[in-house]
């Protein structure tokens, strides 16, 4: 199996650590908000991952993280009147993002550990980093002190990023902490008065901080991989790659693999340009296993030109593999892995599983798919086989689609009577004038032989 390595940006034959044991971390949400489209084409990438390197027989371990404390928390919270509201909407967006994530059949984490039940462990991380001096505490503005993560202390700053650290700190945009020794340096501990105490004074962690602890606890100071969009290489990995590393003096992570973003009208999404449009209300439209399989269409290191018009181009697409595979039935608890199948049998099917095995190559292995779905309809076998890929591979349920419920006003009703009866009349041009003024109000007529 072949991954793109961010930081040796390369693809690389994928190697274990430990054998057959995979060690995964990925970086979760932060609610605040409903989760949008770039969190979705992250996770399912994410999902295939998890998938994929199961059907070749690796035992993973998947933790996927909960920022549940956080600037953009505490903000929403304070706007709504009190800052210690940051748990219950915490609480109340993790729960819309967990049900989001089943709808996309998404493979659940073995551990979905949250940034405020590991304060504890975060505080003595921040305590070491500030014993071996690569971290030094500074006086905080709203009681409690400030602790910040010396960036020159750390000689391989930038190269996860493939920034220089010398542009980065002539470059800073923001006004320069005066607190700061360097302008690079980040926050490991926010101190303030209403959180948690600490050797440093009441407090909150950092962004940063948690995925270097989270990960260090339920996986061990090296893990195989670590997940995420590309717009998280910096600065959150490069400093999640320096805290680590500078703690315990070895490699923290063998393969960097971060999926490409995804923009709408060829700019980024963003609260500020109002082109965010959120999985809650996608799904108002769509049947999840669309959005799905839209995502798949791309491989995860393209970039997305997200539209309307391409996912009902991919609803089209789904719905002629609902179709082929409608009836057929497999056992979705098997334990589906490469030794249950011999790919020798059906040789497209070997050149699909190849397609997987190149950096999860998904255009390429649908391609393929579509390319024999006559060699697939022609054998039972193979359409169980086919199935059950699609299933345990690219968790793509091939449920029936729910039809789009349609309200009918009065209006619309009486609209469509008069058009039935100018076609029984024969009135084809009174018949085709109420059907385009049908049309202008959003309804499309198929007309069925009288």
């Amino acid at each position: 199996m072949l991954l793109t390595n961010t930081l040796t940006k390369k693809k690389e034959e994928f190697v274990p650590i430990d054998k057959k044991d995979v060690k995964l971390y990925a970086c979760g949400v932060t609610p605040y908000d409903y989760s949008h489209i770039g969190h979705g084409r992250s996770y399912v990438f994410i999902d295939l991952l998890v998938r994929f390197l199961k059907f070749l027989d690796f035992n993973v371990t998947y933790i996927r993280n909960v920022t549940d404390i956080d600037d953009k928390l505490l903000k929403k919270a304070e706007k709504a009147g009190d800052i210690m509201l940051y748990k219950k909407i915490a609480h109340e967006f993790t729960k819309l993002f967990q049900k989001e994530m089943k709808k996309l059949n998404c493979t659940e984490p073995d551990f979905e550990p949250k940034v405020t039940d590991n304060i504890d462990s975060i505080i003595e991380f921040i305590k070491l980093l500030v014993e071996k001096k690569v971290a030094y505490v500074v006086d905080g503005t709203a009681g409690g002190s400030d602790v910040y993560f010396d960036v020159t202390k750390y000689k391989n700053y930038g190269e996860l990023s493939g920034k220089n650290l010398e542009d980065l700190q002539a470059g800073a945009r923001v006004k320069v902490d005066e607190r700061k020794k360097n302008p690079a340096d980040f926050a490991l501990w926010k101190g303030d008065k209403k959180f948690w105490d600490s050797p440093f004074g009441h407090g909150r962690p950092g962004w940063h901080i948690e995925c270097s602890v989270l990960a260090k606890k339920f996986l061990g100071e090296q893990i195989d991989i670590h997940c995420g969009g590309a717009d998280l290489v910096f600065p959150h990995h490069e400093n999640e790659r320096a805290q680590s590393e500078s703690l315990h003096e070895k490699t923290f992570v063998k393969y960097w693999v971060h999926n490409a973003l995804l923009n709408i009208d060829k700019k980024k999404m963003s609260k500020s340009l109002g082109n965010i449009f959120s999985l809650k209300e996608i799904f108002e439209k769509y049947d999840p296993m669309v959005l799905k399989f839209y995502f798949l269409q791309h491989q995860y290191r393209t970039p997305i030109e997200f539209s309307m018009s391409m996912l009902d181009s991919s609803k089209v697409a789904y719905k002629k593999l609902v179709k082929l595979f409608e009836g057929t039935k497999i056992d979705e608890k098997e334990k589906f892995t490469i030794s249950s199948i011999n790919p020798d049998e059906v040789v497209f099917v070997r050149t699909m599983i190849d397609a997987l095995s190149d950096d999860l190559n998904t255009p390429k292995f649908l391609g393929i798919l579509f390319e024999n779905v006559s060699q697939i309809k022609s054998d039972e076998k193979t359409v169980i086989l086919v199935k059950k890929i699609l299933f345990h591979l690219l968790g793509l349920t091939l449920e029936e689609l729910e039809e789009e419920k349609i309200e009918i006003t009065p209006e619309i009703e009486e609209l469509i009577k008069k058009r039935d009866l100018a076609r029984k009349e024969k009135n084809w041009t009174e018949a085709d004038k109420i059907r385009d003024q049908l049309k202008e109000l959003g309804y499309e007529v198929q007309d069925r032989k009288i």
